[in-house]
């Protein structure tokens, strides 16, 4: 019996989590439509990376509910739905959306109006015209939308030689002239267009046309090798001025030279030979013999002489201490004999 109990609960555990997370993914998705040139409504619902096939309809105010007849597809499921406006005389009066997902779950976005969700188709055509007199190029378009002229707005991107950009929007007619045109440039045109605010105004833009050049491909290729030959110049002029700064150097060393450091030429006797200013000159053999003294002379022990006054009571000299006292002249007077009485 309480085998069944726990088959029951667990049944009833599974049946919830697979609820939740069914609603869970029903709530994760949600719609966007847009108004695409006035000719059909595109729903498309997030997000499309679900391997589940949606079912879809729609409805706007006071006419009845449509399944959706054209679905768009990715990797063979449904992403998004395509609903034609030509036989809707109101297309901006409110419209709701239902995605049908599995198990029978709806989903219900409503919306008080399309008319902010205008994408026009973008320009196509495009066509410039030179006029040589007043140095101007008129740009020419074309538009498919189904609005009347003064409803739609139009904004031009021109890009010269491929570096600078301009943007100029709020281009009502069908056409932009441009002034004071430089035939040695290279221009690229592109329009986009959207709804003007006296129709109603919109938030999305087409997207830009195909572009249009003008301008000179030969001029382009020339301003390029111009480039190359500066920057090659600018290489060669760096390099002649370090030669020159070398010559100079050299030029300055041999009208100035640099007195030598006699520091340098002192270390060797120093930590090489110690101070041994024969062993550092490196003089020969030959020549040191050459200096060498080649006699010999006797030596003589020199005695101090000693006054009488300082001297004190003479001892008796030994015969022996007289006969090494070296023979110099005595400087001392003998004293006078006394006469006899």
């Amino acid at each position: 019996m309480t085998y069944i109990h726990t088959s029951r609960l667990y049944f009833v555990l599974l049946f919830l989590i697979l609820s939740f997370q069914l609603c869970c993914s029903a709530a994760a998705l949600s719609v966007q439509c847009k108004i695409i040139n006035l000719e059909y409504v595109e729903c498309i619902w997030h997000p499309n990376t679900s391997t589940a096939n949606y079912t879809f309809s729609s409805v706007f105010k006071n006419h009845a509910s449509h399944d959706c007849t054209e679905y768009i597809l990715e990797h063979n499921y449904t992403v998004g739905c395509r609903i034609p406006l030509l036989k809707v005389p109101r297309r901006f009066t409110a419209f709701e959306t239902t995605v049908f997902t599995e198990g029978n779950h709806s989903i219900i976005t409503p919306f008080d109006s399309l008319q902010r969700n205008v994408h026009l188709n973008p320009p196509y055509n495009l066509s410039v015209m030179w006029n040589e007199d007043d140095s101007t190029l008129l740009l020419q378009w074309n538009s498919s939308s189904h609005l009347k002229k003064n409803c739609v707005v139009h904004m031009v991107r021109i890009l010269c030689n491929q570096r600078d950009t301009n943007q100029s929007s709020n281009v009502t007619e069908m056409s932009y002239s441009l002034s004071q045109v430089s035939q040695n440039k290279h221009y690229v045109f592109q329009v986009r267009s959207s709804v003007a605010d006296d129709c109603g105004s919109s938030d999305f833009w087409s997207d830009w046309s195909a572009p249009v050049e003008w301008g000179s491909a030969e001029n382009i290729g020339r301003q390029g090798w111009w480039q190359w030959l500066y920057g090659i110049l600018s290489v060669f002029l760096l390099l002649f001025l370090g030669l020159l700064l070398c010559y100079c150097e050299r030029k300055r060393i041999i009208l100035l030279p640099v007195g030598p450091d006699p520091s340098k030429n002192l270390q060797d006797l120093f930590h090489k030979h110690d101070g041994n200013v024969e062993s550092w000159v490196h003089i020969s053999r030959e020549l040191k013999e050459a200096f060498e003294p080649d006699y010999t002379e006797l030596s003589c022990d020199v005695c101090e002489v000693t006054s009488p006054c300082d001297a004190g009571p003479t001892p008796v000299a030994s015969p022996a201490s007289q006969t090494d006292k070296c023979d110099e002249p005595s400087t001392e007077e003998e004293p006078a004999e006394q006469p006899s009485s």
